[in-house]
């Protein structure tokens, strides 16, 4: 029983952490503990800002991969028949660069769970422009789908009204 810590009081305790009546010392215990991560390997800031570097490049190419294929998914459809009418929306692009945003977005919070806070930041930035791009996507194609309404031709009583009258009421014209 004494191996496992059981029925000896606070034997299973952390010894780091000072008791009751104990002097807390400055001997830099509190700020080697605090540079660690969870699993307590210590974090290097040099890996770290490296990593959020290459993650940033990564996901700087897969966007530019995505946009350009994108671009190019249509390019063999110009010699199709247009329908009449505004075309649907597309949805591809916005799922597209929406999942990219969740999948920066998810690899953020891991990174931050890991203690990786410059890996964490870069893909949070990632993640927020990576959302914004979807949702300028998201309005445009909405806006292409959905165009504003011709204007209206004046009706035609109004259109061929011509006043032959010099300062006299018009007869037929609105107004006059």
């Amino acid at each position: 029983m004494w191996r496992f810590g059981l029925g000896t009081g606070n034997g299973a305790a952390d010894r780091m952490v000072p008791y009751e009546g104990a002097a807390m010392t400055t001997s830099g215990t509190a700020s080697r503990t605090a540079s660690r991560t969870a699993s307590g390997r210590p974090v290097r800031t040099g890996a770290d800002v490296l990593s959020a570097l290459l993650f940033l490049l990564l996901e700087g190419g897969a966007a530019l991969v995505g946009a350009v294929l994108l671009a190019l998914r249509n390019w063999g459809g110009a010699s199709e028949p247009r329908r009449s009418g505004p075309p649907p929306m597309d949805w591809v692009p916005v799922l597209a660069f929406g999942a990219m945003a969740g999948v920066a977005l998810l690899l953020a919070l891991a990174m931050l769970r890991g203690g990786w806070a410059w890996t964490a930041a870069g893909q949070f930035l990632a993640a927020g422009l990576l959302g914004l791009t979807t949702l300028l996507i998201a309005t445009e194609e909405w806006t292409r789908a959905h165009p504003a309404p011709a204007p209206t031709a004046p009706a035609p009583s109004e259109a061929r009204c011509v006043c032959h009258s010099a300062g006299g009421s018009c007869h037929g014209c609105p107004g006059g």
